[in-house]
């Protein structure tokens, strides 16, 4: 942190991360060597010696994935060992929400639409793996009656596939949009089906979990945790960077995403 507000709570040279809100529906253009940033999108990071390309890839991703899978989805008070599908596993926050899960004993399932990315994803931790093509087939025989939550980052357009394998007092969280489409059209109410559950997680401007302040503890104490868990090598590096790339090849950055290459964080570092 180069400058700190007298009013903020923080101090000059604090090793700090900041969440960004609206994931690039309200306003274009995150790339900048400096930024200002409200005390309210910033979190205090653990001493660490992790580099800040590793870091880069930790934050908001493990932070999304844990308010989604614990948070909103419940994962923990669905039992000891609940099951969890990730539609959508190779992104980053799809790789963070195994890691996470698996970590806490859970069995995951991950889909993928491209079959050269199923061996990285049993490797990272995942049960079992799908691809999209054969997921109505496959998902009944795994779980025939369903799973306890459903992480949905593929997009909102897919509600209902996810709604059809969620089992009896499940969930599904709505947090991704990597079609690109924000929202399912025609959709009711009345096409959730009877006791499953259907919800959103996000960050707002008023906070992490929807209003001011709330959470800030818990997001420190769970990034504090997973860098710790990083450190110790519990979740390799590899497992979650796919990529880094300098400010100056943002746009093969832009093009190795667009291409689907990436399993996990691609990194932008920006110097000065």
């Amino acid at each position: 942190m180069e400058e700190a507000g007298s009013a903020s709570g923080f101090k000059q040279g604090e090793r700090v991360t900041g969440f960004i809100y609206g994931g690039g529906k309200a306003h274009d253009g995150a790339y900048a060597e400096y930024t200002l940033c409200h005390k309210r999108r910033l979190y205090r990071l653990p001493e660490t010696k992790l580099s800040w390309e590793t870091l880069g890839a930790i934050p908001m991703s493990a932070w999304t994935a844990f308010g989604s899978i614990f948070e909103a989805g419940g994962l923990d008070r669905k039992g000891r060992k609940a099951t969890l599908l990730v539609h959508g596993g190779s992104s980053s926050v799809g790789v963070w929400a195994i890691l996470l899960a698996k970590d806490r004993g859970h069995t995951v399932l991950a889909t993928t639409r491209q079959p050269g990315k199923v061996a990285k994803l049993k490797a990272i931790g995942a049960d079992h793996v799908v691809l999209e093509d054969e997921f109505e087939e496959e998902m009944p025989k795994l779980f025939p009656d369903g799973v306890d939550v459903v992480l949905e980052l593929v997009g909102p357009d897919h509600m209902r596939k996810s709604l059809s394998v969620t089992a009896r007092y499940g969930s599904v969280v709505v947090t991704g949009v990597l079609t690109k489409q924000w929202d399912l059209e025609g959709f009711r109410p009345s096409m959730i089906p009877t006791c499953r559950n259907l919800t959103f997680y996000g960050m707002t401007n008023r906070g992490s979990l929807g209003a001011e302040d709330e959470g800030l503890e818990m997001v420190e104490g769970v990034l504090a945790d997973v860098i710790k868990k990083v450190e110790s090598g519990r979740f390799p590096k590899d497992s979650f960077l796919d990529r880094s790339f300098a400010l100056e090849d943002i746009g093969k950055a832009h093009e190795y995403c667009e291409n689907s290459q990436a399993t996990g964080k691609v990194v932008c570092m920006v110097s000065s």
